[in-house]
């Protein structure tokens, strides 16, 4: 029986078991793919999924690994989609500010003419998400002339492997994605990159590998893996309940144990060890209010980016509210990567 992340913590809390049990499963918990706790978003074959696949101009599969797992990718291409987005803000018990968004778009029509891109941007999706989640990113940079490429992560969405190892094997996943887009002739100067949250790390992780990676935008990354898995479970309102009773001697032991199983040691996925080797400038932004994973990771991985690289802090903004939402930072994401010109552009 698969379980989700909080049902299988709740489990955890009420078992009653010994320390060292209780670790091990959560251990499992920490690392094991997402897509198998739960059934992605959106369901095959519903009609949310219909609709972002009349959107789509191609999809395929990329094998990646070790270890062996493949990822879904969907292209939308450059044209007018008509995109109205919009997002209200809503606050409830305790002061908790939740997004709720709007969008509509209309797909292309079969006969209309198609675009030379100006450039390719892969997109990355968060902690739990799908590709579909950062549908309105994709839309936005297709109408400013770019190729979309959205990617569901490995564990993640529709595509395929057992266990995640936050940027130690999907840095590597991602350089065969970009050999596949490169072969298909998507990518044939490389790439931007713009990621939420975990997508952002990856994004990070993935630069620091592959010069074919000219720009990044992270939105809301996390700083080191082990101090974000601990501050996103007591901060995501699901989890910090469930895990109440569970104590940080056991939740630390979970955390040492959760890489071998997986593979990967947190060594491999270290994110400042990346920013270290990083040569490409990045445009950080990160929600002033954010409890989930705060601000000071966005400032840490700053201070260590390559000359040129910006943070710019959003007032207000959580961890909810920063990820789903275009404005106020849209413009400048699309100044950012139009800056940076020849790197990705293919039009003067």
């Amino acid at each position: 029986m698969k379980f989700r992340w909080p049902i299988a913590l709740l489990a955890l809390l009420l078992s009653g078991g010994l320390t060292g049990c209780v670790s091990d499963l959560l251990a499992r918990k920490i690392v094991m793919a997402p897509n198998r706790q739960g059934t992605p978003w959106p369901a095959k074959g519903s009609p949310a999924a219909k609709r972002f696949e009349q959107t789509y101009a191609q999809q395929f599969r990329v094998p990646v690994g070790p270890p062996a797992a493949e990822l879904a990718v969907a292209v939308v291409e450059p044209g007018d989609y008509a995109f109205r987005y919009g997002t209200m803000i809503e606050t409830r018990a305790a002061g908790r500010r939740v997004p709720k968004f709007s969008a509509d778009w209309k797909s292309l029509a079969p006969n209309a003419p198609s675009l030379v891109a100006r450039g390719t941007i892969v997109i990355l999706h968060g902690f739990l998400a799908s590709k579909e989640t950062m549908m309105h990113w994709a839309l936005f940079l297709a109408q400013q002339g770019y190729r979309a490429v959205l990617v569901d992560l490995r564990g993640h969405g529709q595509s395929t492997g057992d266990w995640i190892t936050f940027g130690a094997r999907e840095a590597d996943d991602l350089v065969k994605l970009m050999d596949e887009l490169e072969r298909r002739g998507l990518a044939p100067i490389g790439a931007g990159v713009l990621g939420s949250s975990y997508g952002a790390v990856m994004a990070l992780h993935w630069a620091a590998r592959d010069p074919r990676v000219k720009a990044v935008v992270a939105l809301e990354p996390f700083s080191d893996p082990q101090a974000a898995v601990a501050e996103f479970a007591h901060g995501f309102p699901p989890f910090q309940k469930k895990i109440a009773g569970v104590g940080e001697e056991t939740f630390g032991i979970a955390l040492e144990r959760a890489p071998a199983l997986a593979g990967f040691a947190w060594s491999d996925a270290s994110v400042v060890g990346a920013m270290k080797r990083l040569g490409v400038p990045v445009l950080f932004f990160h929600g002033t209010g954010d409890t989930w994973i705060s601000p000071e990771h966005s400032r840490k991985l700053a201070a260590l980016a390559p000359a040129g690289s910006r943070l710019v802090p959003v007032p207000g903004d959580n961890h909810e509210t920063l990820g789903a939402r275009l404005d106020p930072i849209a413009d400048e994401v699309a100044e950012w990567f139009e800056q940076l010109g020849g790197k990705i552009n293919s039009l003067p």
